[in-house]
């Protein structure tokens, strides 16, 4: 799942690009879920409804379902970010799209301009995706114009290849350090290991692995706990032992090892 924010000003053409480009992308067989950022609050329900009733009783939750659709109302002690929002909600889908969010932090944007509403590019260099403009915007690259559908799919299309992940090891509940290299290597090898496995994903968002030894393995694929027979424990442990062991900081029989693997959306 990547997540991307369509970041710009009321009145810049946010929701009528949107509507093209989910097409787009629809066409090109992706699940593609939309976040709506509503800056002044909103209501689903009716005054009145049996479920506005029950909700006015003090239910912290309602869901809405029929044969079609659901929709579920939660009352929140405090404002969910749209990272933990899609992360929550849309886990299972290709690409993840937010309407508005253009102040929330390290998520990567596309920022909307349009003549005489808003024309100066705020996002930051280092989340922004590209630009949609109806005019020239020199010096940012690349700037797309709103009928350019078929290229602003390209990007997230793009985006949506891109393998970022972060890897965390603690040996001996000690944190070790890991470069960009080791990183790679150690998701790479768990990887080709797990996906194999009935029901795994063959690039799963979260890894969650404890060995303290080859009888004790607990491993986590997405937050779900998966069993693993005799030969995988034996042969996950000594891998990444055996990986583990190359590192300066480790020692070379170590008691237990944590390691996980988040991909960032």
């Amino acid at each position: 799942m990547k997540l991307i924010v369509f970041a710009g000003r009321s009145d810049t053409g946010k929701t009528t690009l949107l509507q093209k480009v989910i097409r787009e992308l629809k066409k090109r067989d992706y699940s593609v879920g939309v976040i709506k950022w509503c800056s002044q609050g909103f209501s689903l329900d009716k005054k009145g409804t049996d479920s506005w009733l029950l909700s006015e009783a003090g239910a912290d939750s309602v869901a809405l379902t029929s044969q079609d659709k659901s929709a579920v109302m939660i009352n929140h002690a405090s404002k969910p970010g749209i990272k933990d929002t899609a992360l929550r909600y849309f886990k299972d889908m290709d690409i993840v799209i937010s309407e508005g969010g253009r102040r929330e932090t390290q998520l990567k944007k596309i920022e909307m301009l349009r003549k005489g509403v808003h024309e100066s590019p705020e996002i930051p260099a280092q989340e922004l995706m590209g630009i949609i403009a109806d005019f020239d915007v020199p010096g940012h690259s690349p700037v797309l114009k709103p009928d350019q559908i078929k290229k602003i799919a390209d990007l997230i299309e793009a985006r949506l290849k891109e393998d970022e992940f972060r890897v965390s090891l603690e040996v001996n509940d000690k944190a070790i350090g890991l470069n960009d290299f080791l990183q790679k290597e150690f998701v790479q090898v768990l990887r080709a290991v797990l996906s194999p496995l009935h029901g795994v994903d063959k690039y799963p968002q979260e890894i969650d692995l404890k060995i303290q030894d080859e009888n004790q393995i607990y491993l986590k694929i997405n937050q779900k706990r998966v069993g693993l027979n005799r030969f995988l424990r034996r042969f996950i442990c000594h891998m990444i032992f055996g990986m583990t062991r190359t590192l300066k900081e480790v020692p070379i029989d170590p008691e237990k090892l944590a390691l996980s693997v988040k991909q960032e959306v």
